[in-house]
């Protein structure tokens, strides 16, 4: 079996209130899903590439990857890893979204880049895993 599998990035305006954010994020999976009936997919959709971001801080997205595991690491002006782990989204039932926060600590104000991705569990058959990277303000 071939899989088709793609990372994008796009930024949803999550604004109003939490159901008319989650409405909108619920959307924007439904509609990367419709858009890709049969591909895994890791899409990170808040914050957006260039956000100033603070210790804490949420991100949220949507994938359909294998076994619906989703991974991320928060890397330094560096390359040095910050913070990483892991998180449930979407698996083989379909879409869904992802949510988690990402606390790190830093001294000054850097650019740095989070990586959300799907580890490659095909040994290397198909195409590669689907992969997110934005790059981001690191603010203490």
């Amino acid at each position: 079996m071939i899989r088709t599998i793609l990372a994008v990035t796009t930024t949803v305006a999550l604004g109003g209130t939490a159901v008319t954010g989650a409405a909108e994020a619920a959307g924007a999976c439904d509609a990367i899903a419709d858009a890709l009936p049969d591909s895994a997919f890791v899409v990170a959709t808040d914050p957006g590439a260039g956000a100033i971001v603070h210790p804490g801080f949420a991100v949220s997205g949507c994938s359909r990857s294998f076994e619906g595991t989703v991974n991320w690491r928060l890397l330094g002006r560096d390359g040095g890893v910050l913070a990483e782990g892991f998180t449930s989204g979407g698996g083989a039932d379909g879409p869904a979204p992802f949510a988690f926060t990402v606390a790190f600590e830093v001294q000054a104000t850097q650019i740095g880049h989070l990586e959300v991705f799907e580890i490659d569990a095909s040994d290397g058959e198909g195409f590669p895993p689907g992969r997110t990277v934005l790059p981001l303000v690191l603010s203490p």
